[in-house]
């Protein structure tokens, strides 16, 4: 099953805006640290994907219950924030999303400025 072009477009274009607004942050894309990803479904589709992430470079970080009753899991990788690899992040994620049946909601990190600070 090969993944959306349209949703991929939609969702790069998002990015985009999200390194933007990190960059204006003072944010330095090459450090590497945690970057999420937060994923919603029922607790078939969130288990399907706490199995799935256990074989990845991914960590579980919570699984919470949303103000709608949905249940999300947010997790994460270490990376750093270039284009390429949010690009890459996202791919892996709506690849997840199509193997376990939860839904990306998106992803989001803080601006790191400083190297000292990375992982």
């Amino acid at each position: 099953m090969e993944i959306d072009a349209n949703r991929l477009a939609a969702e790069i274009a998002a990015d985009a805006d999200v390194v933007h607004s990190l960059k204006a942050n003072g944010d330095v894309s090459s450090i590497i640290r945690n970057v999420g990803a937060r994923f919603e479904g029922s607790e078939t589709a969130i288990a399907n994907l706490q199995r799935h992430v256990e074989k990845t470079e991914w960590r579980v970080v919570q699984v919470v219950k949303t103000e709608d009753g949905q249940i999300a899991i947010d997790i994460e990788r270490d990376q750093t924030t270039d284009l390429q690899a949010v690009r890459e992040l996202t791919v892996a994620a709506l690849k997840i999303e199509m193997a376990t049946g939860a839904v990306y909601d998106g992803w989001g990190t803080i601006a790191m400025t400083n190297p000292e600070n990375s992982n």
